[in-house]
């Protein structure tokens, strides 16, 4: 059976960082908003390519009042920019961080479900050979796949 993923984190190191991003979270939770997806389906999107243009925006209104529209508030401009240029190391961060965790957990699941299912078979095994105890974890863990006929794992994901 392959392991895909062998490291032990330890439970300190685990408490450690999720006191800190509970920190980080507590920290920034006033400044930010939450939207429908609705809402940001809706909304303008700034991409990498766009951060050089609305800066460069910026200062030409900087530069040159006579630029700005009335109904545009540099003032209110210069808050949004500032987020956005405050914000992106702080995305790009967690971005990183959340795809490296969703690639180590499923990793981890992977090697985890599929001991799970090399034991559940061979607990099946034992139970058809009448293995003392063995019915009885058989019948519990069969609940797993009700929709598959006598608890039998999908095709798929046999160990």
């Amino acid at each position: 059976m392959q392991n895909l993923f062998s490291t032990a984190i330890p439970e300190a190191a685990l408490k450690k960082a999720l006191g800190y991003f509970q920190q980080g979270a507590a920290e920034l939770r006033p400044y930010l908003h939450a939207l429908t997806p609705d809402e940001r389906s809706a909304m303008l999107k700034m991409g990498a390519k766009t951060v050089d243009f609305v800066r460069k925006t910026y200062d030409y209104a900087s530069a040159n009042p006579s630029f700005v529209p009335i109904f545009v508030d540099v003032e209110e401009f210069a808050r949004d920019a500032a987020a956005v240029q405050g914000l992106a190391p702080v995305q790009q961060l967690l971005d990183g961080l959340a795809l490296d965790t969703e690639s180590t957990l499923m990793l981890a699941g992977s090697d985890a479900y599929a001991a799970a299912l090399a034991l559940y078979n061979n607990i099946k095994f034992l139970a058809k050979n009448q293995h003392p105890g063995a019915q009885a974890a058989y019948d519990d863990l069969s609940q797993q796949f009700p929709g598959n006929g006598g608890g039998r794992p999908p095709k798929a994901l046999k160990g």
